[in-house]
């Protein structure tokens, strides 16, 4: 009796919704306007923090501010930045450990496979983007060959992957959420005494001792190998009933409403940001015509990369159209070119995954581990120097050297290190490998900030497409129904129903 009577509630409550809300179609068009503007406020609004954000930074520019008044510019988007960088850490261990301990180990085994040759593929991709664009936009041989200044680092290969894998299985685990282990070169003096039979003289002796320290930043990668041992071992012997499971799931439900609240500071946080690192460059012009052949490559290659090659992955995948996830991934762009950093949008590129129909288990797994492995738009970026500073240095830039580079970048964006400017260490890296001169990699700071603001973005949408992949081909999109969104016109209020596991999630 009550399986019959729940359709009958269920036409009444449609028969009565039909006579209290208009008809869609019925609705003027300021009504529409409305309810669109409403929809998009926050992207809109972000939008906005950007036009302004870039305006303000060109009028500053022209009063020379000192150091302190670029600070007190700034300090508005350290503060948002600051707060959603404490948030990053109870979400990835709340995450990762529910959605493990829901599936069984050879479905965690099965995405993390297909996850991980995702961040290959897809940084293999960019790579080869970057050849085109260099053939493409080939600077003249030479032209930055009289360069003084130089950029060096005692990191190598070895160095990069022996560090990834310390930081794969952490030795603290509270350190971990504090620090990462990397590679230290400290500068040893000795002085010798040398003798050439008729007289002494003191040689002083220079090393380079290598030794494991440590360096601010959340061990993300050592966290999720923490966590998703902790989920596992619960799925063995806990029940989703538990008190210490459910513990977990309504911590990130409570993290979640944080972040919804410091979702409304983002247009302020955006505006703050942008300004400051306008405000701060000498002479934009300059830096345009010196370089401006590097940055038209890496932006054109970037857009490539986003628009044609991403989602024409996801089309195979699904036979959807993947331009709806991108327009869903709007705010994570934006958050990630303001931050300069993936890992500070990564709530917003949970909720975009949401609305996108991705499975939530497969989200919270994979979004925090391409944060840290995956970084398609920095190999995009780093083969794309390698090239052009070869080039513009007077070598000549043979097959060979850009299948080597093509395979060195794909394989240390793997494992970019976790210190300040770390796609010009990796640079460093691929171009030592090379034996190239490292003459001219200063020049590249000066392009940095707007270079660095476009790589994040296009890695943050990248992360998001990633879990669609995997998500796709692990099949586990069949257990869930894609997200539907329906405007009440007349409660002026958007619900987004999101069918997984019997919850209806409300969007105020």
């Amino acid at each position: 009796m009550t399986a019959q009577g729940e359709p009958d509630k269920e036409r009444g409550d449609a028969n009565n919704s039909n006579t209290t809300e208009p008809d869609i179609k019925t609705v003027s068009f300021k009504k529409k306007v409305a309810i669109v503007l409403r929809q998009n406020a926050l992207i809109l609004a972000t939008m906005g923090g950007i036009v302004l954000g870039i305006s303000l930074g060109m009028g500053l520019r022209e009063l020379d501010m000192s150091d302190q008044a670029l600070m007190w510019l700034g300090l508005p988007g350290e503060l948002f930045l600051r707060c959603l960088k404490a948030t990053v850490v109870p979400l990835v261990v709340c995450m990762v450990i529910t959605c493990t301990a829901t599936l069984d180990p050879k479905s965690n085994g099965k995405i993390a496979v297909v996850a991980t040759l995702g961040f290959f593929l897809t940084q293999v991709l960019g790579t080869l983007i970057a050849v085109v664009m260099f053939y493409i936009f080939k600077p003249d041989p030479g032209k930055l060959s009289d360069g003084n200044e130089s950029f060096d680092t005692n990191l190598n290969t070895q160095d990069v992957i022996a560090d990834l894998l310390r930081n794969i299985f952490p030795d603290n685990v509270v350190g971990a959420a504090i620090s990462q282990s990397v590679s230290v070169y400290t500068r040893k003096e000795a002085q010798q005494l040398v003798s050439n039979g008729t007289s002494n003289s003191t040689v002083t002796m220079v090393t380079m001792e290598r030794s494991i320290g440590k360096s601010d930043g959340m061990n993300i990668l050592g966290l999720i190998t923490v966590c998703a041992a902790i989920g596992i071992a619960a799925n063995k012997i806990l029940s989703m009933e538990s008190e210490f499971l459910r513990f977990f799931k309504q911590f990130q439900d409570v993290i979640f409403v944080i972040i919804h609240w410091l979702f409304w500071t983002t247009p302020i946080g955006v505006m703050s940001l942008i300004a400051q690192a306008i405000a701060s460059v000498d002479d934009i012009g300059a830096v345009f015509r010196s370089l401006g052949l590097l940055v038209g490559a890496v932006v054109a290659g970037l857009a490539i990369h986003l628009f044609i090659i991403l989602p024409g992955i996801l089309f195979i995948l699904t036979r959807k159209n993947p331009y709806v996830l991108i327009l869903r991934c709007v705010r994570p762009f934006f958050i990630a070119f303001a931050a300069t950093a993936t890992s500070v949008a990564m709530p917003d590129m949970m909720t975009s995954a949401d609305r996108s129909g991705i499975n939530h288990k497969v989200s919270s797994f994979v979004i925090p581990l391409s944060v840290t492995l995956h970084a398609d738009g920095s190999a995009l970026y780093i083969a794309s120097s390698v090239l052009f500073l070869a080039q513009s240095s007077g070598l000549g830039v043979e097959v060979g050297d850009v299948v080597i580079t093509c395979i060195l970048t794909s394989v240390l964006s793997l494992a970019i290190p976790p210190v300040p400017s770390s796609s010009i260490v990796t640079l460093v890296i691929v171009l030592t490998s090379l034996n190239y001169p490292l003459q001219g990699v200063a020049l590249l700071f000066a392009v940095e900030w707007i270079l660095d603001r476009c790589r994040s973005g296009v890695n943050a949408v990248s992360h998001v497409m990633v879990a669609a992949y995997t998500n796709a081909i692990c099949s586990v999109e069949k257990k869930t129904e894609y997200c539907q969104e329906v405007v009440v016109t007349s409660g002026q209020t958007e619900k987004t129903e999101a069918k997984e596991n019997g919850e209806l999630v409300e969007k105020l």
